[in-house]
């Protein structure tokens, strides 16, 4: 019987201690949680495929692709000459700055003979062309947009184009005054519309050459004046 008895006091024992150690588990504050912060995700400008082309002497930087060609003197077409501008007036002076020819093709046989979409930059200190900057030069057809704004500075805009003769030349010229000078940066399309030849599997097509000119406003928007 005294086995029976003691055994029984063993089983209290160990029940009371059960319940002890849960009352004592709940009522026992939890450490706070450590929690990791996950990654805050970064990213920088894809710049990669890109050039700058910088002019200490001019004051200004700009990015175009780097398959683009530069040249430094505008090489003329038969509706676009080789002036500091499109449409300078006549014996103005002004310097070529550089043209960002983004792209170019020719043949002989398919459409088009010839095109080629640029982005010219050039300036004038010319009394005469620093007056009439910021106006359209209407005897060359140009007709005022609206105002952009380009690397935070505020640019007149004039669209242009000329055509006969199966060729043409159109675009769009910003200007501004900087420093004293007239800037024009400009975005153009020049080319042939001749159409004669027999249809060639490498014809381009208008649409594809228009997705070319559209294209050099990724080139016209990295404009920035450094001064």
């Amino acid at each position: 019987m005294r086995w029976h008895y003691h055994r029984i006091w063993i089983l209290a024992v160990l029940a009371l201690s059960g319940i002890a150690l849960a009352w004592l588990i709940s009522t026992t504050p939890l450490p706070p949680a450590v929690v990791t912060p996950e990654p805050v995700a970064t990213t920088t400008p894809d710049l990669s495929g890109r050039a700058i082309y910088a002019s200490g002497e001019h004051g200004f930087s700009i990015s175009y692709p780097e398959t683009a060609l530069l040249e430094e003197t505008f090489s003329p077409t038969y509706h676009l000459a080789s002036s500091w501008r499109a449409n300078a007036f006549a014996g103005a002076q002004g310097t070529p700055i550089v043209a960002i020819i983004a792209y170019s093709t020719e043949s002989d046989s398919s459409y088009p003979r010839y095109y080629n979409a640029q982005v010219r930059i050039g300036k004038s200190a010319d009394a005469k062309e620093v007056a009439n900057c910021l106006k359209p030069t209407t005897e060359q057809g140009e007709v005022a947009l609206e105002d952009a704004t380009i690397g935070g500075v505020v640019w007149k805009a004039f669209s242009f184009q000329n055509a006969g003769m199966q060729q043409y030349a159109r675009g769009v010229s910003y200007r501004t005054l900087h420093e004293g000078s007239c800037f024009a940066l400009e975005k153009i399309a020049a080319g042939s519309s001749y159409r004669d030849d027999p249809d060639s599997p490498e014809d381009i097509a208008d649409e594809a050459l228009e997705a070319r000119y559209k294209g050099l406003d990724s080139i016209v928007e990295t404009f920035s004046f450094a001064r």
